[in-house]
This record gives C-alpha cells, sequence and structure tokens, in this order.
C-alpha cells in the first residue's frame, strides 16, 4: 500500500471533551512565540489539523494539541490547540490532557509535574501541577493566563429574546450566558445551544469589536459559555456554588468537558460581580457527568481591567495510541464535518 502522509497520535479526553496529540509526521515548528509557531503552522501543516481532526479520522467535536519546542527559557515545552475552525490560543481541557499523556507515558517526570511546570501557550505561559502516585495521574491542575471582563451586560437578541450576556476573556472571548435568560432549566438543550451559540457569536460579532488589549491576535468572540446554578453542596461543603456548563466554540462545536478558558471566563465575570471570592471553590459539571473545580488564586490587573489568575483542576485519560495515513488515490485528502 502506498501513502503520501503518516501521522502519529495520543488520544486522550479530558472530562469527556476528546483530544488528539499529534507526536509523529510534523517537523519542528519554527517561530520565537507560540503566536509565531501557530502561524507557521497554520501556513505549511493545516491539512494535518483537517486530516486529523475532520472525519472519517475525527467528527464534529474533535480538538487537538500538538507539543512544541518552549518559546521562553523557564518553560518545560509549548503546546498548540487545534480545533476544527483552525487554532486557539488557550485550551484548559488540552492544557489538561497533555499534561496528564506526558506524565503517564514517562515524557514528563511526575516530580516535576507535582511541582509545577510552566507551558508556553499562544494567549501566554501557564503553570500545571499533576496530583501523581507514580506515574498514574489522578488529576491536573493549572494556574491560567489573566482572565478578565471586558463587557457587562451587553444586549443581544436571539430569537425573539433580550438576553443579557457578560464578555469576558479566560484565554479567549466567551460569551458568557445563563442559560434561564432563555428558559432552559434542568437539562440542556443541546442542539438548541448550538444554534444559540452561533447566533449570539455571530451578532456580538456585528455589534462589538472585541479585541485583546495586548494580544491584539486575539479578536472576536471565540465561543459562548452556557451556565446554570445547580444546588448542590458537595458532600455537605457549604458556601460552595456549583454550575451545570458547557461552551459552544470554533463556529458550532459542543463541548463535553465542564470548558475550561470559558470557566475561567465565567470566574472573572462571577468575581467582577462580587459572587466569587479568591481562594472559594466553585464546582463546574459537564454535559457527560464530569467536573472540573475552579477558584480564584489571586487578583490581578492587565492593561487597565481588573483581572483574576483562575485554578482550574481537571482530570484526563489516554485512550489510544493511534497511526493514520493517506492513500494517495483518496478522494477525501482532507476529511470534511457534516453539521
Amino acid at each position: 500500500m502506498e501513502t503520501t502522509k503518516w501521522y502519529a497520535a495520543m488520544d486522550t479526553h479530558s472530562c469527556g471533551q476528546p483530544l488528539r496529540i499529534i507526536t509523529g509526521g510534523l517537523p519542528q515548528l519554527s517561530g520565537s512565540s507560540q503566536h509565531a509557531k501557530s502561524l507557521f503552522f497554520k501556513r505549511h501543516f493545516d491539512s494535518a489539523r483537517q486530516l486529523l481532526l475532520a472525519e472519517p479520522r475525527g467528527h464534529r467535536e474533535m480538538t487537538g494539541a500538538i507539543v512544541t519546542a518552549p518559546s521562553t527559557a523557564a518553560a518545560r515545552f509549548g503546546l498548540l490547540f487545534l480545533n476544527q475552525e483552525g487554532l486557539a490560543a488557550v485550551s484548559g481541557h488540552g492544557i489538561i490532557a497533555a499534561v496528564a499523556a506526558w506524565t503517564a507515558t514517562g515524557q514528563l517526570d511526575p516530580s516535576d509535574a507535582v511541582n509545577g511546570v510552566l507551558i508556553d501557550c499562544p494567549a501566554g505561559t501557564v503553570t500545571a501541577y499533576a496530583d501523581c502516585v507514580g506515574h498514574e495521574v489522578r488529576s491536573v491542575s493549572f494556574l491560567n493566563v489573566p482572565s478578565f471582563v471586558y463587557a457587562k451586560q451587553v444586549t443581544v437578541n436571539v430569537q425573539g429574546v433580550a438576553a443579557r450576556v457578560d464578555i469576558a476573556f479566560g484565554g479567549e472571548f466567551y460569551a458568557v450566558v445563563d442559560t434561564t435568560a432563555f428558559g432552559v432549566e434542568g437539562a440542556f438543550p443541546l442542539q438548541k445551544l448550538r444554534e444559540w451559540g452561533r447566533l449570539i457569536r455571530d451578532e456580538l460579532d456585528r455589534q462589538h469589536e472585541v479585541k485583546h488589549p495586548e494580544l491584539d491576535w486575539i479578536s472576536g468572540i471565540h465561543g459562548v459559555f452556557f451556565f446554570q446554578r445547580v444546588e448542590r453542596c458537595d458532600g455537605g461543603t457549604p458556601n460552595r456554588p456549583a454550575y451545570r456548563s458547557t461552551a459552544v466554540f470554533a463556529g458550532v462545536q459542543l463541548d463535553r468537558s465542564p470548558g475550561g478558558a470559558g470557566v475561567a471566563a465565567h470566574m472573572a465575570v462571577l468575581h467582577s460581580h462580587g459572587l466569587l471570592e479568591p481562594g472559594q471553590p466553585v464546582i463546574y459539571e459537564g454535559m457527560a457527568g464530569a467536573q472540573t473545580v475552579g477558584s480564584i488564586a489571586e487578583e490581578t490587573e492587565t492593561h487597565g481591567y481588573k483581572a483574576v489568575i483562575p485554578r482550574l483542576t481537571g482530570t484526563a485519560y489516554i485512550m489510544g495510541f493511534m497511526n493514520f495515513v493517506l492513500d494517495p488515490t483518496d478522494p477525501l485528502p482532507e476529511g470534511f464535518v457534516l453539521y
């Protein structure tokens, strides 16, 4: 059998959200920063993203990651994050899954992972920690980039509903939306969320020019974070708010996990409204039932915005080690995605 391309990958999931880590078939990516590396990848190797994330090798909700050489002197390695639209500036479930996989396979020493490692991401450098027993990773935590509220209580009109949403940055810009604004309490209507997410994103992008104050290449609404307050006192612990959550991101991808960058954006919103204090834990439960625990590690300021450093903790698991090839006669070399 003749092949024109070959890729190796490690399939993982974090709280139910799939992540395919490309481990072979790509050269070292050039660039002095993670953003520069992402541009180099997009210019020269975006066909790998399409091939590995799209059907028939992937599926509509598949995401990916590439481990790179670090871009700063102190970092252990770098990460790039892939989705069906292109590349993201940061991914919470991507960080958690990559650290868990790298530690479990011996590429990151457990003692280093426990003490914390710096990871360069396009949105900035994060610090990640693993809770390990030997090489078994029980959970991964990370301190995210500064997260802040960009605009409060913006009105969007969607299918006859005038909903008020906050726009916040958690590594990407998210519209933060309480589902009760659409009369949703209880189970999420997934197809409706996907539809509302697309409409809200389009409406906000028409109304507002959203751009990071320093990283001006991060612009526009990346996703819509849907949340719903639920009554839970996790094992009887008082003063621990809990939310059911998901995100529609990168077009119409629907997060299976509670969210990562979206959770960070939501915590920034809660803090700005006086609903979350530093050190106070908050539980997020995703559509698959898995949970992420968040807290505010510290308050800070970034470019005139009051900001917080979110700490997120979640779980991730390796599902398999894959080899992918492309037959030169394959009529679908870039795959396809059905919506």
